[in-house]
């Protein structure tokens, strides 16, 4: 790995666009319609409002061949950070406020390119798409809600799970177990807030042969993008964490750490053969 590579804060979970001026939740928000939804015996808005989102995310390198043997279809090339590497990003959210109730998730996503390969050296030499593709390869939830909603409308791949938080004032953990396993935990200094844009990323998961595109749109925001050095993480012995031991991760080679956020998750809005 060059160290070129090391010290790109590749923000791979959202991608910033460079137009957007910051907002507040209102506006965010404003003249949006909301649908009424059914899952099970309870009525949901959507899109999906949430008014209060704290995360930490972080990039791992980790070989093409083993991120494009979880891939589920030839269209799809993993985002190429070097000729060998591509990118895993494991993503842990605090869903403080939103349309469903309070929640946690961690999020464990391939970065892709559809029906073209990636160019070399992303972050560096080329640059990271103005919206990034990522498809969903686990989404633990701590409510049910949350689960059954994400594989109804999505076929997010959700399952309940334990997820907490610890903070400080100078850093954060969080810890994700599956029944009694311990999956992975997440630590990593906290530091000052710089501003970011308005960004966009386009979730995709598999269904009955298909590719389902959705959109998450978060708003203006302060983070702080720390060096993938100094970000921990733990691997325990669920089959999860055995799968992402099997892709032999390499170091973080940034980190993203966001108090405050809204955001919108939307309903499928494309579908794309495999």
């Amino acid at each position: 790995m060059s160290e070129g590579v090391r010290s790109v804060p590749l923000s791979l979970a959202l991608r910033n666009t460079p137009t957007e001026t910051p907002m507040n939740q209102a506006t965010f928000f404003q003249h949006i319609t909301q649908f009424s939804a059914q899952v099970g015996a309870q009525s949901i808005p959507v899109p999906v409002f949430y008014q209060d989102i704290m995360a930490l995310s972080a990039q791992f390198l980790a070989p093409i061949a083993k991120i494009q043997a979880l891939l589920p279809s030839p269209r799809m090339h993993p985002l190429r950070v070097t000729p060998w590497h591509g990118v895993v990003n494991i993503a842990a959210f605090e869903y403080r406020q939103c349309d469903i109730g309070p929640y946690n998730e961690v999020a464990i996503a391939l970065p892709f390119v559809l029906d073209r390969p990636s160019p070399l050296f992303v972050g560096t030499l080329s640059p990271v798409p103005p919206v990034l593709q990522v498809f969903v390869r686990h989404l633990p939830v701590t409510t049910q809600l949350a689960c059954d909603a994400g594989i109804q409308f999505a076929n997010y791949p959700k399952f309940v799970a334990d997820i907490t938080f610890k903070q400080d004032s100078n850093s954060i953990h969080c810890q994700l177990q599956g029944g009694d396993r311990p999956i992975l935990s997440l630590t990593a200094p906290t530091g000052p807030l710089q501003p970011a844009p308005r960004s966009r990323m386009y979730p995709m998961t598999r269904r009955d042969g298909y590719l389902l595109r959705s959109e998450f749109i978060a708003a203006a925001h302060d983070h702080y993008v720390g060096k993938g050095r100094d970000l921990h993480l733990d691997l325990g012995d669920h089959p999860i964490a055995q799968e992402l031991k099997t892709l032999q991760l390499g170091r973080a080679i940034a980190y993203q750490y966001t108090p405050h956020y809204q955001g919108i998750l939307t309903p499928v809005l494309e579908s794309l053969s495999l």
